[in-house]
């Protein structure tokens, strides 16, 4: 006698669908859980998307005897749409029929997000049911979770689907809206250079002005290069330089979901991206790497290789060997855009070993020593390129923030290292108002004095809460006029490239403002000003000589 049963599925992998989904199109997305709930309240860890297409992805259940009923969550930003159908199938996926499915909209809209349960019951016979994400304007706008499927059990061997083994392979690739361009669109025709403590490009002196954006190369639903780029470069005409991360590890639709297994979905949206940064004359810095979990980070490669402590990721023999195999895949990247390859394409400024790395619990003979040997690693495939550590600046025990072993002039002394990159973010570190004005004077200076080479703020932001009872003008006051005096001191200094954190358009306002204290947005006319009217001075130091 057939039982009734329950198959759960938390949408957590893409392996757990019946062979016949579209697992080309589709993966998976556990950020920004805050704004995907269950009805009772608590959070949606993770959800099925699309990825890279806003084309037709199903998600395909068999199992073994036939279906009874279904439901599941699904949710849509009320910006880019996307929706969702069910069909069943009574003949094992040979002709498929929509099915009605009520849809009941639950909670409070979280940063535009709306959330739904919807839930059907199935025609006699019917053996398999697919959810079809469909509609919508960007990929990541229409997501389903928490999929519940009633079935009688007859006891046949029909699995749901077996979980990916990930193997050294290319992931499929998606359909794509083709891109028209080629190598000629590119502005560029020289490379970014050192000359002593100058950038240079041709052989003259070269200033950078601009800011960061960490998901412009997301392939989960970042802004497109061409929409950040036509705003910010109309805003801030001079605008020359932005730093985009060029890492994901551990997602299916990130660069690298698993050790040797390279997503090239995501690799052809970030041809796209430097495609349209180098058509539309603006540099980019990029780290191969992220001390932090964001995207996986050295957290991933951690689980990967069953360490738990950071400082592994610097002594780890394979922790090293997937954290290579991946730089090396990507500098020999050919774009399939402009088809010039990574390492010979001149829109990339600089690399950046890593966002943000840390010494942690690792002696400082450690940390110089992994620095060094993946800065000669990188230059010994790449012999275009600048490379720099991506640090934040921290001396070592006796500097002004905390006592980590990083140590800024020692480590950017190294031979294969071109470039000093320091951060500052007084509001986290503790730095006075004064103090964070020193910190600009004292890390262009040693740079240049000590260690001979240029200096860079790769990020710095002051916090702006939007959300708190403070009115928003008094805070963004505040941040402007110390905006105004850190560029001051950039200026004064001749610090070679400034980046602030972080640019984003108003269509990524009404998600990011809630957590996103540093974000610059276009309504924020005096603050764009300054970028606009300190960007024309900081490159004018060029003509200064």
């Amino acid at each position: 006698m057939p039982t009734e049963t329950t198959f759960t599925d938390a949408c957590d992998s893409v392996g757990d669908l019946a062979p016949s989904s579209d697992t080309d199109l589709l993966g998976t997305d556990s950020t920004n859980t805050e704004h995907f709930v269950h009805p009772d309240g608590s959070a949606d860890e993770v959800r099925f998307v699309r990825t890279g297409t806003t084309d037709d992805a199903a998600a395909v259940y068999a199992f073994g005897g036939e279906l009874r009923e279904a439901a599941a969550q699904f949710h849509w930003h009320e910006s880019a749409g996307g929706d969702v159908r069910v069909e069943e199938s009574a003949d094992g996926g040979d002709s498929w029929s929509a099915v009605d499915a009520p849809r009941e909209e639950y909670g409070e809209v979280s940063a535009a997000w709306h959330h739904a349960t919807l839930s059907t019951e199935f025609s006699e016979g019917v053996d398999r049911c697919r959810f079809v994400l469909t509609a919508g304007d960007e990929a990541w706008s229409g997501q389903l979770g928490h999929v519940a499927i009633t079935y009688l059990d007859d006891g046949s061997t029909v699995e749901p689907g077996s979980t990916a083994t990930a193997t050294p392979r290319s992931t499929p690739v998606p359909t794509l809206t083709p891109v028209e361009g080629s190598a000629d669109d590119v502005v560029f025709d020289h490379f970014v250079e050192t000359d002593g403590t100058e950038f240079v490009v041709d052989g003259e002196p070269a200033y950078f002005s601009g800011g960061n954006h960490p998901q412009v190369s997301r392939h989960d639903g970042g802004l497109p290069a061409r929409e950040l780029l036509s705003t910010w470069t109309d805003l801030v005409p001079g605008l020359n330089v932005v730093r985009v991360p060029a890492f994901g590890e551990g997602q299916d639709n990130y660069l690298q979901p698993a050790p040797g297994l390279f997503n090239e979905a995501a690799f052809r949206l970030l041809d796209r991206v430097i495609y349209q940064f180098g058509r539309l004359g603006v540099r980019l810095v990029m780290p191969l790497a992220n001390y932090w979990d964001w995207r996986g980070g050295i957290p991933q490669y951690l689980e990967w290789a069953g360490a738990s402590e950071k400082s592994a990721f610097y002594t780890n023999a394979e922790i090293r060997s997937y954290f290579r195999s991946f730089v090396e895949t990507l500098l020999e990247r050919e774009n399939t855009v402009t088809g010039v390859t990574y390492k010979n394409d001149p829109t990339i400024m600089l690399w950046e070993l890593a966002n943000e790395p840390r010494a942690g619990s690792a002696d400082y003979d450690t940390y110089r020593q992994w620095v060094e040997s993946t800065a000669e690693f990188v230059k010994g495939i790449d012999d275009n390129h600048l490379v720099s550590t991506g640090m934040e600046g921290f001396y070592g025990p006796d500097g002004p923030v905390g006592a980590d072993e990083t140590r800024y002039v020692e480590t950017h002394g190294i031979d294969a290292v071109d470039a000093a990159s320091y951060h500052l973010y007084p509001d986290a570190w503790g730095l006075s108002k004064d103090e964070s004005i020193e910190w600009i004077r004292d890390h262009t200076a040693r740079a240049h004095e000590e260690i001979g080479k240029p200096a860079y703020c790769g990020e710095f932001g002051w916090a702006v809460d939007r959300s708190d009872d403070t009115p928003d003008d008094e805070e963004l006051a505040e941040r402007n006029a110390m905006y105004e005096r850190w560029y001051e001191a950039m200026v004064d200094t001749r610090t070679n490239a400034a980046m602030v954190w972080d640019l984003r358009n108003e269509s990524e306002y009404e998600w990011t403002s809630p957590w996103n204290r540093h974000a610059v947005y276009p309504r924020d006319e005096e603050t764009v000003a300054l970028l606009e009217n300190y960007t024309q001075q900081i490159r004018g130091l060029a003509d200064e000589g």
